[in-house]
Parts: structure tokens; sequence; C-alpha cells
């Protein structure tokens, strides 16, 4: 599957939220997506899924308008938990599985094998809101994964998890994309971005001022500017330096 983003734009009321927004999902890819709080890539990820409509601009999948049997094929994870607080979790996973059309023994039998993947199986017969909030991070990974997708939308994945479960689910997405699923995950944190992304897109104020590899990224990054002392000021700031020096000795 391959998502294109084309020229999107959304505003709520005076507030611009995305700008001309342009993006291509590719088979296999492990987009990263970064940048601020508000930024727009909840909103983005919201008008891919359908959850949000656009004021203009198209999502295309495999060249034609994305249409609900489309987004179905796609497994989402948002950032606020759309689960059952107080569902077991097995019997949630069984329950979304149906939803996305797959029958009562292969709905448990693909939660039951994601569980054990994610190491929540001893969880099966839990409430939802007895987990710690690592392990309904997981449980939430195991509903978008449990349709068996043809690509993945992870808002904030990593969110409240610890290193142990960071490693598990960067290898699962890693799993994904060897698959040939396109991913999109967005991150605040940046050392996973550049570890897990095959490629990254930066959005500002809701504009993509950036796209590329990390690697790319780095190199056409700006060095730090430095900023030259006139001689005169530099001796004064010099002298300041060493008296601060004599009396803390």
């Amino acid at each position: 599957m391959t998502i294109e983003v084309k020229a999107i734009n959304k505003s709520f009321g005076a507030k611009q939220a995305l700008t001309d927004v342009n993006l291509t999902l590719k088979p296999g890819v492990i987009f990263g997506f970064v940048g601020a709080n508000g930024a727009g890539k909840t909103t983005l990820m919201r008008i891919i899924m359908g959850v949000l409509l656009a004021d203009s601009g198209q999502i295309l999948i495999d060249g034609h308008p994305a249409t609900p049997a489309d987004r179905r094929q796609i497994g989402y994870m948002p950032s606020e938990r759309g689960l059952y607080a107080k569902m077991q979790v097995l019997e949630q996973l069984v329950f979304f599985a149906q939803i996305r059309g797959l029958s009562k023994p292969a709905a448990q039998k693909q939660a039951l094998e994601w569980m054990e993947r994610l190491n929540i199986l001893e969880y099966s017969d839990k409430n939802l809101e007895t987990l710690s909030t690592g392990n309904q991070q997981r449980v939430q990974l195991a509903v978008a994964l449990i349709a068996k997708p043809k690509a993945l939308i992870l808002d904030e994945p990593f969110s409240g998890l610890d290193p142990l479960a960071v490693q598990t689910m960067s290898a699962v997405i890693r799993e994904q994309a060897k698959k040939g699923l396109p991913i999109l995950f967005s991150s605040h944190q940046l050392e996973l971005i550049d570890q897990v992304s095959t490629e990254v897109a930066i959005i500002s104020h809701g504009k993509i001022i950036a796209t590329g590899t990390p690697a790319q990224l780095r190199k056409e990054a700006k060095a730090p500017e430095t900023i030259k002392i006139p001689t005169p000021l530099a001796s004064i700031f010099g002298d300041l330096i060493s008296k601060d020096e004599a009396n803390h000795a």
C-alpha cells in the first residue's frame, strides 16, 4: 500500500493547523514524524484515517482517493487510548478483531499471538484499567496490528514505555516494515526517531519544513553559529573571568 498526502490544508476557526502538507508513505518505509506539541502531527494522522476532514487536498491510497474500505486496512494507534478500561484484554482484542472482519476463531488466534509477541499474555484476563501505562500502550499496538493491516499510523507509540518495551515496540515496527507495510509514527524522542526511522518529516506550525533520511537531515543541518567577540571586549571578559576564579580559589 502507498499512501499519498496531497496539499492538505486544515483550520480550526482562525487557527491554521495544516498548510499545504505533502507526504508519500511508500511500502516498507518507516516514516518518523517530528514536531512540537500543536505542530499538526495528530491532525494530519486523523485526516489520513478519515477521523477529520481536510479543508482542501486529498489522501490517495494506491493512486485513488481513500475510501472507508481502504482505511479499514490501516492499523491506527491514536495518541489517546480508544480502548475500554473495564474490558478484559483478550476479550477486547477479540472484539476489535471481529469489528475488522475476522471470524471469532481467527480473532482469538491473532489476539493470543500478539499478546505473546508483545509480552502481555499474562494479562489476558485482566481489565485494561489495571495495567500499567506501558502495558496499555502494548494493548493499543496489538489492536492496531490484529487484523493484519497493510499500513500503520502510530501516534506517539513509545509514550510511557520503559526501555525494554521500547525495544519490543521498535522490533515490531521494523518487522512490519520488512513485510512491506508503510509506517508513519510520531514521537518527541529524537533518539528513537533517529534509530527507528528510514525517513523523517519535520513539521512546524502546520508546515512540513524538511524531509529526508536521518543521515540526510543531519548532513543538511546548518552548523551552529559562532559569535566572535571583538578583542577589547574579549580582554574585558577575560579579566572578569580571572578575577572570578581568584575569588573562588
